[in-house]
């Protein structure tokens, strides 16, 4: 098993640059890719009971299934100020550099290799890179995810990603995500999960609306997995989307 994640690990990242959070359904990269010459944007809201954390994403379609961008990450707001988290893991905020190469295998198969890197405040680099597998039925508006994740400490914690435990692999976990349109082009069901312990050891599930074509506004209910230190939340997202 190690042998297989080590494998799938090397073949999705080689050949790209280290760089999280494209097109996301919730918290799971959707694996979508922005179009060439168009600009992608989503900015996402958590309502926690603590406060209100914000996370904002621009990403830039080059062309050849691949896109760039940026992102500003863990804006927490608890009463009146905003917290700063410089000394310990997970770092909050982070300026980000996001990248995403998608590869098409097949009329309804392809697979997505991205991620991110980020810098807090005092300049301590943060890394989340990841492979999707993705299956799309056009004809029924279907969509599912599978993919494996790296993250070193900066984003999501030291805690347990999934069942590794040691060496390299105790910082790789597994992703899910999965979406069905029920209304055409109008309203959409999502959910995705991400294993682990840590911050973002998480499943978020909801509703996508189309409030045009292009604009888009999505609510979804947040719950921690076993023994996670996320938190529970009402997670809403604004996303501009040219595809």
């Amino acid at each position: 098993m190690k042998r297989f994640v080590l494998m799938a690990l090397i073949a999705g990242f080689s050949g790209i640059t280290i760089s999280f959070s494209q097109q996301n359904f919730f918290n799971v990269p959707s694996s979508d890719i922005t179009p060439e010459g168009k600009l992608f944007f989503q900015q996402q809201c958590n309502d926690l009971a603590s406060g209100l954390q914000f996370n904002t994403t621009f990403s830039y379609g080059f062309g050849s299934m691949w896109e760039a961008g940026i992102n500003v990450l863990g804006i927490a707001k608890e009463g009146k100020g905003i917290i700063i988290n410089d000394s310990s893991v997970p770092y909050a905020p982070l300026f980000c550099f996001n990248v995403q190469k998608k590869f098409q295998l097949s009329e309804h198969v392809s697979l997505a290799t991205g991620g991110q890197l980020g810098l807090n405040l005092l300049g301590t680099a943060s890394s989340y890179l990841y492979v999707n597998s993705v299956y799309h039925a056009e004809s029924t508006k279907t969509k599912c995810i599978a993919g494996i994740y790296y993250t070193s400490d900066g984003f999501f914690g030291d805690e347990q990603r999934s069942f590794f435990t040691n060496g390299l692999l105790k910082n790789v976990g597994f992703q899910f995500g999965f979406e069905q349109h029920l209304v055409q082009d109008k309203l959409v069901f999502q959910s995705d999960l991400i294993t682990g312990k840590h911050d973002l050891g998480e499943s978020v599930t909801g509703l996508a609306y189309f409030l045009t074509e292009q604009l888009i506004l999505s609510a979804g209910y947040q719950l921690p997995m076993f023994n996670s230190t996320s938190k529970e939340a009402i997670v809403l997202e604004l996303t501009y989307s040219p595809n």
